[in-house]
């Protein structure tokens, strides 16, 4: 009976971990991988001349409205192109996303994730995550992002 029950326990502990486990479609995926690639581009040439430019011809609108919720209200590209120099200061690379929620419908999809920004301080890596959802158009066949908003999370939040 003891064994019976020990293998419900390991049971129990195991499925939770493979109900969570997201399979996306391919839709879906497509959506993921352009926004890896989106933050590949930004992190490799945040600090090229014209780099800018090239972001928002590869992965935006000129007219993409973003909102860091600590800034207060959303910014019609402005966030972008302020935090463009700014962050090579900080030498910013990005660690990681995890999708949370994905939707396609025809030309549009919104991604609901959290995203993982390495800085480098005095103190050595520190790991920034942030709560974000990023809406995409897909115009003449590639994604585009339209509007964002981004909550940074601190050690303090639940999830």
């Amino acid at each position: 009976m003891s064994r019976y029950i020990s293998s419900l326990f390991i049971v129990g502990l195991i499925l939770p971990l493979s109900a969570n486990a997201q399979q996306w479609n391919s839709e879906q995926q497509e959506v993921i991988d352009h926004l890896t690639e989106c933050w590949d581009f930004w992190s490799d040439n945040v600090d090229s001349e014209g780099g800018y430019a090239q972001w928002i011809n590869e992965c935006s609108i000129p007219s993409n409205t973003y909102w860091w919720s600590p800034d207060g209200a959303p910014l019609n590209n402005d966030f972008t192109r302020r935090n463009w120099g700014v962050d090579s200061e900080k030498d910013l690379g990005w660690v990681d996303i995890r999708p949370v929620s994905i939707t396609v419908d025809d030309d549009i999809a919104v991604l609901h994730f959290y995203g993982y920004w390495r800085e480098k301080t005095e103190d050595g890596n520190t790991v920034h995550e942030a709560k974000r959802t990023e809406v995409f158009r897909r115009i003449d066949g590639r994604w585009k992002m339209i509007a964002g908003h981004s909550t940074p999370i601190s050690s303090d939040d639940d999830d």
